[in-house]
């Protein structure tokens, strides 16, 4: 009779905890199944940013950022395009701000499931070229101004003319929240 009871009561949280994942199954799950070597011989080449889009596909043309509770700023939706080598180089362009345009070399990673881009500069949280060198010293010996060496991105999907990759959103680490930036290959 004891087997039976802890039966019915330890049976349900099995199944419970058998069924629940981690934020980061969550997200390996919702990546692209495709090989590393499709991965890459896909990638190559120039994609156009087309949209933003929720998780169900619906366009988001504006985004509201909340600063504070008083200040919120619009962003209307703009992606740079890019332009990805068989030589394992990168470039963004047709940034709004041309300081957000980079290139470098690419990798995919296929542990991971990762495709990083490391820049040929470095980007900084401040525009160091706009601050008084003593500021800029100030501001490393802190510990204030980081670096940015490489951005990666997570794939969700990949066909022949179409790049869907995602942005996530904040989460607190229980759901899985995220937009798709989609390209077509031009």
């Amino acid at each position: 009779m004891k087997n039976i009871l802890l039966a019915i009561i330890l049976f349900p949280l099995l199944t419970f905890s058998q069924s629940s994942k981690t934020y980061m199954e969550l997200v390996d799950a919702a990546k692209t199944k495709k090989s590393a070597e499709q991965i890459e011989k896909l990638i190559i080449g120039t994609w156009e940013f087309q949209k933003l889009t929720d998780k169900n596909g619906k366009t988001i043309a504006e985004v509201k950022h909340f600063v504070n509770d008083t200040i919120t700023a619009t962003e209307f939706v703009s992606r740079p395009n890019m332009r990805i080598e068989m030589d394992k180089t990168y470039e963004l362009f047709g940034c709004e701000n041309s300081e957000n345009c980079e290139s470098g070399i690419w990798e995919y990673d296929s542990k991971a499931k990762i495709f990083r881009m490391t820049f040929n500069k470095p980007k900084y949280n401040v525009p160091i070229d706009k601050l008084a060198p003593g500021l800029l010293e100030q501001l490393k010996k802190s510990g204030s101004l980081i670096e940015f060496t490489k951005n990666e991105i997570e794939i969700a999907e990949i066909t022949q003319t179409e790049l869907k990759i995602f942005e996530f959103l904040e989460s607190d680490g229980t759901d899985f929240k995220y937009n798709l930036k989609v390209y077509r290959k031009k």
